[in-house]
């Protein structure tokens, strides 16, 4: 168990909870070549690289966040 609490990005224009991509993992190149994962959740996004679990946000959550609201915005 983390000794941080959950922290997620949550969507601006869809609401994540009971959404139908809750679930859906996306996997994202770091900066370093790194694989982090990318998750929707009731919540929001979440990430498992270091500076999500620090900030509750990353470039990386962002990215895909964009993404998805922006295939949204059609």
């Amino acid at each position: 168990m983390s000794k941080y609490k959950a922290k997620y990005l949550k969507p601006t224009i869809f609401k994540s909870k009971d959404h139908w991509m809750v679930g859906v993992v996306w996997p994202v190149k770091g900066s370093k070549d790194n694989e982090y994962s990318v998750e929707l959740h009731n919540e929001g996004f979440t990430c498992d690289c270091a500076g999500f679990t620090f900030r509750g946000q990353c470039k990386h959550t962002k990215q895909i966040l964009d993404k998805v609201q922006g295939a949204m915005a059609w």
